[in-house]
């Protein structure tokens, strides 16, 4: 007689180890391999590779450690940061590869949580939290995309969770001053002042930190406006860079300008993944066996020094004229 074989799963390997790590981050449930060989469908053989691969990329790139309970259920650990940061990477990224399994487990399983905690209506209601995100956009002058707008109400609502229970992140003395710097801070100011004033504790001094640096993320720097001292400050050592560059090579650019503006595009982003330890891997990284790296000081002592990686030499080898 024929064994019977299971029929393949009909989610992809990255769907499913999305959907594993959604659910490692969803409150009130225990997770273990059979969890996830039913959540996916798949046998348990293959649970426990997709398993394993989700730890091995979450070790790598945000420096959390999946870990296994004496009931053989899985969990993440690691500092609050990380794990915001974490679900932040993962959760944009379900919204792509799986919003199925957000509509029908994560966001019902949050929104339980919420309730079970005794968590005024009014701090998750949709309509409320559309409100308050939309009030957001306007201060920053950023109009978000339909997707952003529902990352952002249920990103926020596990932010409040967690600061309900009293969990927030912590931020050494340099990423502090530099979620302060940012445009995106007095933004996060508001939103401690709307949860102050319904909370039934203070908002730790942190968590608007958090929320600069959440909304700080979602921005696509623009070079022909940004105007914030720090945009300023960046466009000047990003010259300095071009010019010292220039000079080193004995090359021109085609077009100096539009080489500037590249590279702020680059580097305004790749600014806070350095700071906070966000690791981004790049087709030119991964193609290159040496990383090259330039450096150039900010006019601040109190910015971070920014080294521009292979992908900006790529940017400036592009826009050179042969000598």
């Amino acid at each position: 007689m024929m064994p019977t074989l299971a029929p393949p799963s009909v989610l992809s390997a990255p769907q499913r180890r999305c959907q594993i790590l959604l659910t490692l981050f969803q409150p009130g449930l225990t997770a273990t391999t059979a969890t996830f060989s039913e959540l996916n469908g798949v046998d348990d053989d293959i649970a426990s590779l997709d398993i394993s691969e989700t730890g091995r990329e979450i070790l790598r790139y945000h420096q959390l450690t999946l870990t296994t309970g004496y009931d053989g259920s899985y969990r993440v650990e690691g500092t609050v940061l990380n794990q915001r940061l974490c679900l932040f990477h993962w959760l944009r990224r379900g919204f792509r590869l799986c919003p199925s399994f957000i509509t029908s487990h994560f966001t019902p399983a949050l929104k339980s949580e919420l309730k079970r905690r005794g968590i005024a209506r009014n701090f998750y209601d949709d309509t409320n939290l559309q409100a308050l995100v939309n009030l957001c956009s306007r201060r920053l002058q950023k109009r978000f995309e339909t997707r952003d707008i529902h990352f952002l109400c249920l990103y926020l609502q596990y932010c409040l969770l967690q600061h309900h229970a009293g969990i927030t992140p912590q931020f050494n003395p340099l990423q502090r001053r530099w979620a302060e710097s940012c445009l995106e801070f007095q933004v996060a100011q508001e939103i401690g002042r709307h949860w102050q004033r319904r909370a039934l504790q203070p908002v730790p001094p942190d968590e608007p930190l958090f929320m600069a640096l959440l909304f700080s993320m979602l921005r696509v720097p623009d070079p022909l406006r940004d105007a914030h001292q720090r945009d300023r400050q960046l466009r000047k050592s990003i010259k300095r860079l071009v010019n010292h560059f220039r000079e080193l090579g004995n090359v021109r650019f085609y077009d100096e300008q539009g080489l500037c503006d590249q590279l702020y595009t680059h580097l305004a982003q790749a600014l806070n993944r350095s700071l906070f330890a966000i690791v981004l891997i790049t087709p030119c990284r991964k193609s290159s066996p040496a990383c090259i790296h330039a450096w150039c000081t900010p006019p601040a002592r109190r910015w971070p020094d920014l080294k521009v990686n292979t992908a900006s030499i790529f940017l400036m080898r592009k826009a050179v004229w042969s000598r």
